[in-house]
């Protein structure tokens, strides 16, 4: 594990009660890997389960960490990024209370400061849900 829980908030700009993201497992060149728990008082979990906008928030802070600890590795503040667009976004399943939440993100592709993933979660070897994200990088 390159951070947990403890740590993660010192790599992403989001803060408690936003952050969707408890450990960060895998960050390189190629992509990310983080895992996330569904707790009861998370601000998205309604009726039983975890909803699609802490899905998509998962994604876009799972890139967040990893460019986050790449950039402290190379001496270097982490950098806010915005989500620039998401396509072919599919929900498959939505996770339920204490479902853990193992995300993989695929760097696709870099313009200047615009970076093209693909974003994957799974919860008990089920997909829960799929897309492109474009990401700004602020210089």
């Amino acid at each position: 594990m390159l951070l947990n829980k403890e740590n993660i908030t010192k790599i992403i700009p989001q803060q408690h009660p936003f952050v969707m993201v408890d450990s960060l497992i895998i960050a390189d060149k190629t992509g990310f890997k983080s895992t996330f728990k569904v707790l009861d008082n998370n601000i998205f979990f309604n009726d039983g389960k975890l909803q699609e906008p802490a899905l998509i928030e998962n994604i876009a802070q799972t890139v967040a960490a990893g460019f986050g600890f790449i950039d402290n590795l190379n001496n270097e503040k982490p950098k806010v990024g915005y989500i620039g667009g998401i396509s072919k976004l599919k929900i498959h399943h939505l996770p339920e209370l204490n479902s853990e939440i193992e995300t993989s993100i695929v760097h696709l592709y870099q313009f200047e400061n615009i970076h093209l993933v693909k974003g994957e979660s799974f919860s008990n070897g089920e997909r829960l849900m799929e897309c492109e994200m474009k990401i700004v990088v602020q210089e």
